[in-house]
């Protein structure tokens, strides 16, 4: 009986370890956060309810909560964490700013350079 007991306490601290040692690839889509590279392109072709996204080499389709139709032809296009300066993170944590508008950020879906470029044009 005891080698039971201790064989479910050995189970559950080793379902508790792999779940604190989840790596941000692991973590639920649309709540990862990444880091805003100084090498980034913004392509705002039909941006309404999404954007996308050239961050150095990675390739992303920002997702956005609702309309953001002032996104197509704002002059001022950032993004904004409250807490996390530098980062773009989805779950409604991060805002896309424009001249006019803040709009919520829903979701971060990557996509490859093929995608990217095919979508931009």
């Amino acid at each position: 009986m005891k080698t039971l007991f201790t064989l479910c306490l050995l189970a559950a601290a080793t379902t508790a370890g792999s779940a604190f040692a989840q790596s941000p690839a692991d973590a639920p889509a649309g709540s990862d956060c990444i880091s805003l590279s100084s090498d980034k392109q913004l392509v705002r072709k039909n941006a309404d309810r999404s954007i996308l996204l050239r961050n150095g080499g990675d390739h992303y389709i920002v997702h956005l909560a609702t309309s953001c139709n002032s996104a197509s032809f704002s002059r001022r296009l950032d993004f904004t964490t409250p807490g996390q300066e530098g980062q773009l993170c989805g779950a409604r944590a991060s805002r896309l700013n424009t001249d006019q508008q803040s709009c919520d950020v829903t979701r971060l879906e990557p996509i490859s350079a093929k995608q990217f470029a095919s979508r931009a044009r």
